[in-house]
């Protein structure tokens, strides 16, 4: 039996996945694999997908918010083509680009030789750019490659350093040797903002601006 599964963002598909994959019901949590962002395979002896949002155990709070379509079993398979999507997966390496402008990305000057000391700050960049390690913040061994979903509270570290990115007092992003408290990964969304183009005397071009911590940011992507 198969389903095209239609949800109202990718937002919601994760958080969906969540639900079903950590489910007290586990016919269901265990008859249901991700194999990507788009895709999921089922046993359909075990549970039928489309009674998850039925289940209050399961994901009854997606109700309206997705929809299951059952497939005849003699059409071909035809969905949304693939698309380029990065995995939130907790403990992966990504880059951190805007996502109005994509050439845009959160840039750590020494980040790439690993000669970066706390306290410097976290600039944005349209040429260079730093890969940060993006994770649940109370990740174990059993966390280790959740789908993170936006109301995980996570850790964003320097992938050359064991720096994590803090909140200044002044709202600047910098590095410090322990991760923002209570960050979370719809922060991403629209947590931080930046200010027009920045020029000082620490040797930056106009092609770098200053990130904020703000309440009305743009959103940023992982890449």
């Amino acid at each position: 039996m198969r389903y095209i599964a239609v949800f109202a963002s990718r937002a919601v598909a994760d958080e969906w996945w969540r639900a079903v994959s950590t489910s007290a019901n586990t016919k269901y949590s265990d008859s249901i694999r991700r194999v990507a962002p788009q895709f999921f395979i089922h046993d359909n002896s075990k549970a039928d997908p489309a009674s998850y949002i039925t289940d209050s155990q399961v994901a009854s709070g997606f109700f309206g918010k997705v929809f299951f379509t059952r497939l005849p079993s003699n059409v071909g398979l035809s969905v949304i083509p693939i698309l380029d999507l990065v995995d939130h997966v907790s403990g992966n390496l990504f880059f951190i680009r805007s996502k109005v402008s994509p050439n845009e990305y959160w840039y750590c000057p020494g980040s790439s030789t690993g000669n970066v000391t706390p306290n410097s700050k976290v600039y944005v960049s349209r040429t260079e750019r730093t890969r940060f390690r993006v994770r649940l913040i109370d990740e174990r061994k059993d966390t280790t490659g959740t789908i993170m979903i936006g109301s995980d509270e996570i850790a964003i570290t320097l992938a050359s350093t064991n720096l994590s990115i803090r909140v200044s007092r002044s709202a600047h992003l910098i590095v410090s040797k322990s991760p923002e408290l209570g960050l979370k990964f719809s922060d991403l969304q629209n947590g931080f903002g930046v200010v027009t183009s920045f020029l000082d005397n620490e040797g930056h071009g106009e092609n770098v601006k200053e990130l904020l911590r703000t309440d009305d940011g743009e959103e940023w992507v992982l890449a």
